[in-house]
């Protein structure tokens, strides 16, 4: 890969979400159930509401609010995070909850209720030189 040309960025697993780019602004990918309306993430092919098999693919909100939250001490194995972190349930606009990182924000500061926004990081590199990336939620930035 020459230096002048971009790397490519590929999400950290396909169907999750839509990643940034300079184009277009990125979203997590959720479906939606055409004959009761519930949304769901990650995308489903039957509603889990109706039972229903007429679904579509949708962009979800960008912003949410933190319903709960957890500090994890501990790191997981094979991940890029580094103990101690924040994760949380995201409750979006569509009443779709989000299991999420929360980033950007003191340990002591995150506070359930609290608005975030989704955002993408670069997680790692993979072996053919792309940028994969993940999701994460933080603080709005007002």
């Amino acid at each position: 890969m020459g230096a002048s040309e971009a790397k490519k960025k590929v999400p950290i697993k396909e169907g999750l979400f839509k990643v940034h780019t300079d184009e277009e602004e990125g979203y997590l990918i959720g479906s939606r159930c055409k004959k009761c309306g519930e949304y769901f993430h990650p995308k489903r092919v039957v509603c889990a509401n109706c039972y229903s098999e007429d679904m579509d693919e949708v962009a979800l909100s960008t912003r949410g609010k933190i319903f709960t939250y957890t500090i994890a001490r501990t790191s997981y194995p094979g991940t890029p995070l580094t103990a101690p972190f924040i994760t949380a349930h995201v409750e979006l606009p569509e009443k779709v909850s989000v299991i999420s990182l929360i980033t950007d924000i003191d340990l002591d500061k995150v506070k359930v209720g609290m608005e975030v926004e989704l955002y993408f990081w670069k997680a790692r590199e993979d072996g053919e030189g792309n940028e994969v990336m993940a999701y994460a939620f933080r603080p709005v930035s007002n």
